[in-house]
């Protein structure tokens, strides 16, 4: 097959992506629908001079992270709404990946066929358990990850002041999208400098030391903006912290069974079984493209790009048993690494010699069918799940439509966890979106999120969250919450007698129940 009719079908199957994402809005993505409540509540805030959320809620402009992506979201919600900026806003993290990992391919000088393979890749490895999770900021950084190493890839063949501006300023947009971005990129170069040096001081062993002095005197200047906003964060921005913020998280490493366990982590998403024939085609692509290539386990051999690629996937890796869990305002911490990992490991894997010399202009029948097959099984299992949860939307959304304009409602999650996903667990923040309700669940920076631009003016008293599936109603203060709250909205299913106020039903239907507080 040629380059250019492998170019017609990967163009095809990213239409086809946007197709599926335009006719089934991914809005239930497990933490989008909180994150496109918070845009809203901040569009009015800044747009608005706060008429509906004022009372309720403050921003002020920080430095930190995930800033950039709230406030881009929030102007996608103030000129195109609510639904077109969350498919616009899904649409765009979904490219991210893809048109940054064809920029680093082109500045590594990447063979056409490896190239076009690696972005067939990337629509399966964009839509990771990460982007189904609606970590779609984290999904970002990824890109700029990529977007950081292309620009330092120029500028270690040719420095520039010009170059190195922009490298600093992407480090800072980075920075303020998610603070993995930055400890990745720093990871990246450092990992890759040393790659670059064993290989200068095999080629100029007489020159060792000069070489040494060189690429460390250079290589620390490239880490100079990383470890600029490392220090920010963890010596500055820290101070935006308030003594009377909770404390999201725990520390927690988990265990090496744990750690072991999760490796799959980033390709299972919403069903075992089902990821697994997706997961089984990926392994198959890869089994075969691996095939068709020689190794042997000489440096000489496999080439700088290979060593470099495979050399980040396991340092990668590595980070990702060296991480913890959890900890203070964030959680999935080590997990984050596995997002970056598979992507070098398979650059690696199929940057390797060809068994054969083959015409560069050419890819093998195979080869291609199984990436368009990786692709097109990946398409048909996210087109089910989002058909799915569209239509649970819509049934759920009937019944938020019930809540009184502004009222304050206490959601009540019941579902369970399928696989990697809690199934609806951020849905009740439709009832911001849609009836500008109080709710207490939005993350800010008063519940120990990392959002401490955006906060409650009075945030309601607030149970854990997980209270229900936890057994935790010994520490639910019910007459508390017949003091904060007008309204109970409570998943399906659920049991009447562990809710023990006094209530009438509003509205309920298959998917939730609407209760009125008497």
């Amino acid at each position: 097959m040629t380059i250019g009719m492998a170019r017609g079908l990967l163009a095809l199957a990213f239409l086809a992506y946007l197709a599926v994402f335009a006719a089934f809005p991914p809005l239930q993505l497990q933490d989008f629908p909180n994150h496109l409540a918070r845009a809203q509540v901040m569009a009015d805030l800044l747009f608005n001079d706060g008429a509906e959320f004022g009372r309720n809620f403050q921003f002020h402009f920080q430095f930190v992270p995930y800033l950039l992506g709230d406030l881009l979201l929030t102007v996608l919600v103030q000129l195109t709404g609510l639904t077109a900026a969350g498919v616009i806003w899904a649409a765009v993290t979904f490219l991210s990946l893809p048109c940054a990992l064809a920029a680093y391919l082109r500045v590594k000088q990447t063979a056409p066929d490896v190239t076009l393979l690696m972005l067939f890749t990337s629509l399966y490895l964009s839509t990771d358990t990460f982007f189904v999770l609606g970590f779609l900021e984290f999904k970002l950084s990824i890109a700029l990850v990529l977007v950081a190493l292309t620009v330092v890839e120029l500028l270690r063949k040719r420095w520039s002041r010009g170059r190195f501006a922009i490298y600093a300023v992407v480090v800072v947009i980075a920075y303020f999208t998610h603070l993995a971005a930055v400890v990745f990129i720093g990871v990246a170069v450092g990992a890759a400098a040393v790659c670059r040096l064993v290989l200068q001081m095999r080629q100029e062993p007489a020159n060792r030391a000069a070489v040494i002095r060189v690429t460390l005197n250079r290589e620390m200047i490239l880490l100079a903006p990383v470890l600029c906003m490392l220090v920010w964060h963890f010596l500055a921005a820290v101070a935006y912290r308030q003594p009377q913020d909770i404390v999201a998280e725990a520390y927690n490493w988990g265990t090496f069974a744990s750690k072991v366990s999760r490796l799959s982590w980033g390709f299972i998403r919403y069903n075992r079984s089902q990821d697994a024939y997706v997961v089984a085609t990926f392994a198959a692509f890869l089994m075969y493209c691996v095939s068709e290539k020689r190794f042997r386990f000489r440096i000489d051999f496999v080439g700088p790009q290979v060593l470099e690629a495979l050399t980040l996937g396991l340092v990668f890796l590595g980070l990702y048993f060296i991480l913890p869990f959890e900890q203070a305002e964030a959680s999935y911490i080590d997990v984050r690494a596995l997002a970056v990992a598979p992507l070098f490991v398979v650059f690696g894997l199929l940057s390797l010699p060809p068994r054969q010399p083959s015409a560069g202009s050419r890819l093998t029948l195979p080869a291609i069918a199984l990436a368009s097959a990786v692709a097109c099984v990946n398409l048909g299992y996210l087109a089910v799940h989002f058909a799915k949860e569209n239509e649970w939307l819509a049934q759920y959304r009937a019944v938020v439509a019930n809540i009184p304009e502004q009222g304050a409602v206490l959601p009540v999650y019941t579902g369970r966890r399928t696989a990697n996903i809690y199934d609806h667990l951020h849905t009740a923040s439709f009832a911001v979106i849609d009836r500008h309700a109080l709710t207490p669940y939005l993350f800010t920076g008063d519940r120990g999120n990392p959002m401490k631009y955006f906060r409650y003016t009075n945030r309601p008293y607030t149970p854990d969250e997980f209270w229900y599936q936890s057994s935790l109603d010994r520490d639910v203060d019910w007459k508390e919450v017949a003091r904060s709250y007008r309204f109970l909205l409570i998943l399906k299913p659920f049991m009447p007698d562990r809710i023990p106020v006094k209530t009438r039903t509003v509205a309920e239907n298959s998917t939730a129940v609407l209760l009125a507080i008497e």
